[in-house]
């Protein structure tokens, strides 16, 4: 058997490579790696799923055995790379070696780790992919008041969708308006004012230096 062509996520990125692929090429093995669980989901619904009252699983729109079916492709999730090995073409999970034809990395944006001081760093939830919205929504439930960092397309994206669920909504974020760079000042005071009237409370400017349980 010939060595595979390799994807590395199973996001939208990777899903739909592996879809266009199959439709050129039916018989080249196909794996797909990814460090989640391999549900096909679109994640701007992310930021929609508390208006919708929808949680992970009905954000998700395919397991990945269904996926793995419909394009005839090996996944194997909740697994992550430890080398790769480019001159013999091959990488490396853990102590386990894999050929590979063509490797596609498409594992999509790192979550950035703010450094806040405090006690309750594990209050803390990125949301970067249909898990981390799962464990929010746990964390989120029988609670009433959020906090957001960032007042970017995503934190307000959020911000409008807690809101509309139900949520008192604080954002911190070191701009002078949302979304800069993104949006004329005018517009972002218009953007800000809609959120404000769900609701939302805007602190723009300072950072986030102390996180704590109490007090």
């Amino acid at each position: 058997m010939s060595a595979p062509l390799v994807i590395v996520g199973t996001g939208l990125a990777g899903y739909n490579l592996a879809r266009e692929f199959r439709k050129l090429d039916s018989t080249t093995p196909l794996l797909l790696i990814s460090a989640d669980d391999g549900r096909s989901y679109s994640k701007p619904m992310l930021s929609t799923g508390f208006g919708k009252h929808k949680d992970a699983d009905g954000l998700s729109m395919a397991e990945p055995g269904a996926m793995a079916e419909q394009l005839g492709a090996e996944i194997r999730t909740h697994t992550r790379i430890t080398a790769i090995d480019p001159a013999h073409k091959r990488l490396w999970i853990g102590e386990e070696a894999v050929p590979y034809r063509d490797l596609v990395l498409a594992w999509g944006a790192e979550v950035i780790r703010v450094p806040v001081a405090g006690d309750a760093q594990d209050a803390i939830f990125p949301i970067n992919d249909l898990e981390d919205y799962a464990r929010f929504r746990v964390a989120a439930a029988g609670k009433r008041r959020v906090l957001l960092l960032g007042a970017g397309l995503i934190g307000c994206e959020f911000a409008n969708d807690l809101s509309v669920g139900g949520y008192q909504v604080e954002l911190v974020a070191p701009c002078e308006q949302v979304m800069p760079g993104l949006l004329h000042p005018a517009a972002a005071a218009a953007v800000q004012a809609g959120l404000e009237s769900l609701g939302a409370r805007f602190h723009l400017g300072p950072t986030l230096d102390s996180l704590r349980h109490k007090d």
